[in-house]
């Protein structure tokens, strides 16, 4: 069994997919011995994004804080809030916007390829 505190791994800067004022903390890894997902920690600052993309892999995202925009890149727009749950399918595309006025916080987790 592993236990750590968030704040004790390292923070990261995303700038890929055109993402801005967002942060990245891999929680758990193969690292610490998980062989089948990753755990990640994402915090967006208001007026930042992670832009549009897709991945081969599903998402399942908590959001820990805020409330931001999920998008499609076809218009279409979800709101999620403290406490939403989400499930983005493998290969969909999504991308994450904070107009909110604190940082928009989510944990994500990934399965391994």
């Amino acid at each position: 069994m592993i236990k750590k505190h968030y704040k004790d791994v390292k923070e990261e800067v995303i700038t890929k997919f055109n993402s801005t004022k967002t942060t990245i903390r891999w929680l758990i890894t193969k690292e610490d011995g998980a062989e089948r997902y990753t755990m990640r920690r994402f915090e967006i600052q208001p007026g930042g994004q992670i832009g549009v993309h897709s991945h081969l892999e599903e998402h399942e995202i908590f959001i820990l804080q805020g409330d931001g925009l999920i998008i499609d890149g076809e218009g279409n727009e979800l709101k999620a809030v403290l406490g939403d749950v989400l499930y983005v399918p493998p290969n969909e595309r999504h991308g994450y916007i904070n107009n909110g006025t604190e940082p928009f916080v989510f944990i994500c987790v990934i399965p391994y390829f």
